[in-house]
């Protein structure tokens, strides 16, 4: 159908299972102490083992692409665009102002694209660290736990540093950024960055030779290569089960084109490939800042000179800590949106998870769930429902 048409409404009842004798329903969420946000798993266990697992998603769906199509520009819709995942938004941001500069062919100036890349990277290292921390503390290591969000702590600081804000960067427009980096800042950035790469190396270091910390990760929510494929798994995931996949070295975007890193990829699919794929990756984005600051090049940081045409078609594509993110457009021309479509990376990711799950025991579901490092803020997109009136624009940014 046309994408401008609204296709029949299909009913669709999902069949009833017999329960089967011995087999018992064990409900992980929507609250639950180990799931930091509303999901929920259905878990069939015989004894403790998990025959069966079902993912009930979708509890928090926000519309934010309608509000972004009726109401914003395009220069607003960054904004709520950083706003999709609280972790992860900048790298929304930049895949929402590829896909509008894909559609109006806008030349983002070459110093722009080098200092999305820096914070990009910075962001993956606070994400992956967020991820290290939740991983020790549901493994119980919170020792770990601590010390890696002590860690943290530091690239959320050289965010504010660049652009003001510890998350929410706010950084992107159409056509380039917001804010400079002078030398001061640059010099800054990479003391820390030296301090930070030594106290990280030595807390995942000490962790990694902890053998009952291994254990609890070894051997446990398998994802073979083959239905990892047949999934579409992205990011750590898929990497971790052999599939040789990165957007940032497949389809280069921002300065990735002109920087040297490694992408790392293991063959065993579990929980531990996982984590071990996130250990490379961060200390390659340590190497990544390093060298868009070295070759920072002179210039401008925005270009304002653009038309916006109308009913053009973008796509922006970005390598988020979880994986793969895409963002769709469609122009109106007169400076908005026609329509606005994200994919995060975590709704390729989900399908997987019963795969892993099944004939592993109830107690390692938390930390099977928690090694995809699962956003559902991403894949649900907020509504704030308010029965009393209808919110204005204003109204409803000050409430974000």
């Amino acid at each position: 159908f046309h994408y401008n048409e609204r296709p029949p409404r299909v009913e669709f009842k999902p069949p009833k299972r017999e329960k089967k004798p011995g087999v018992m329903e064990v409900p992980l969420g929507p609250y639950h102490h180990a799931l930091h946000e509303p999901e929920v798993f259905e878990l069939h266990v015989k004894g403790e083992e998990i025959v069966r697992a079902v993912y009930r998603g979708f509890h928090t769906h926000r519309g934010m692409e309608k509000l972004a199509e009726e109401r914003m520009t395009v220069n607003q819709i960054p904004f709520l665009a950083e706003r999709i995942c609280g972790i992860c938004g900048y790298t929304h941001n930049c895949a929402y102002t590829q896909a509008v500069e894909d559609a109006a062919k806008i030349e983002v100036p070459e110093r722009a694209l080098y200092i999305r890349t820096i914070l990009l990277e910075l962001e993956r290292l606070h994400s992956h660290l967020l991820w290290f921390g939740v991983a020790f503390h549901l493994l119980g290591f919170d020792s770990g736990f601590m010390h890696t969000w002590r860690i943290r702590e530091a690239f959320m600081n050289l965010a504010e540093l660049l652009t003001g804000n510890r998350k929410t960067y706010g950084m992107n427009l159409i056509g380039g950024v917001r804010r400079d980096v002078d030398e001061e800042k640059k010099k800054k950035v990479l003391e820390i960055l030296e301090k930070t790469k030594k106290e990280t190396k030595e807390i995942l270091d000490n962790s990694y030779g902890m053998r009952e910390l291994v254990r609890r990760m070894e051997g446990i929510g398998v994802l073979p290569k083959k239905e990892g494929r047949e999934i579409g798994v992205v990011g750590p995931v898929a990497r971790a089960s052999g599939i040789d996949t990165d957007v940032r070295r497949d389809h280069p975007y921002a300065a990735y084109g002109d920087l040297d890193f490694k992408v790392p990829v293991y063959k065993d699919g579990d929980a531990l490939a996982r984590f071990l794929v996130r250990y490379e990756e961060t200390f390659e984005s340590f190497w990544l800042i390093e060298q868009a600051l070295d070759q920072l090049p002179p210039g401008d940081i925005i270009n304002k000179d653009y038309e916006l045409p109308k009913y053009a078609i973008g796509i922006g594509v970005t390598e988020a800590p979880r994986g793969e993110d895409i963002h769709f457009v469609i122009t109106e021309g007169n400076n908005k949106i026609y329509r606005w479509r994200p994919r995060a990376a975590t709704y390729n990711n989900l399908p997987a998870v019963p795969i892993m799950l099944v004939g592993e025991r109830l107690a390692d579901a938390p930390i099977i769930i928690a090694s995809i490092d699962p956003c559902f803020s991403c894949t649900d997109h907020v509504v704030i429902v308010d029965g009393e009136k209808v919110c204005s624009l204003d109204e409803y940014l000050g409430r974000l």
